[in-house]
């Protein structure tokens, strides 16, 4: 029973000392998107977006969907992925690796919000480009790297291994 204990908590340990950076830049990556919004609302709207404008809020528009659905599709087989396997296979390691995968995912929420951010300042009204920046703040939302989550994802981790890592 101690033994399961001080398990779970070398486990919290390395979750917590992995999980800081990330929680950090996905912190201030939420901080930015809530930023790029305020500017984008407060800027005042030129004269009316122009047939290119309207173009490319069409083609940003399929781009931000595609995105939000790749990552969300992509993410699970990622994080799940052999690959990660390897002789190195310690609680550490994992985090690391998926450390470099959450930030990637990061920025793809972050660029979803650049969109929005580019297309307003190009003319569009923001009332045309606020989901934009919702939808990047949510997907950053999800893929914040909070502890349960990790916990979560460790455990599923070690069923498709068929090994416990610590």
């Amino acid at each position: 029973m101690l033994a399961e204990f001080e398990k779970q908590q070398i486990e919290r340990e390395h979750i917590r000392r992995e999980s800081r950076t990330t929680m950090i830049i996905c912190l201030a990556m939420l901080a930015s998107i809530v930023a790029y919004a305020l500017v984008a609302f407060l800027v005042p709207a030129p004269a009316p977006a122009s047939r290119a404008v309207r173009d490319a809020w069409n083609v940003l528009n399929i781009v931000a969907i595609v995105l939000i659905i790749a990552v969300l599709a992509v993410r699970k087989t990622i994080y799940f992925s052999p690959r990660l396997v390897r002789d190195d296979f310690t609680l550490a390691a994992l985090l690391q690796r998926w450390r470099t995968i959450d930030i990637v995912l990061l920025a793809f929420a972050e660029l979803i919000a650049v969109f929005g951010l580019v297309i307003t300042l190009l003319g569009m009204p923001f009332q045309r480009t606020f989901h934009f920046f919702v939808g990047g703040f949510l997907l950053a939302l999800i893929n914040m790297p909070v502890t349960f989550k990790v916990r979560d994802k460790i455990r599923m981790f070690e069923k498709y291994a068929g090994k416990s890592i610590l």
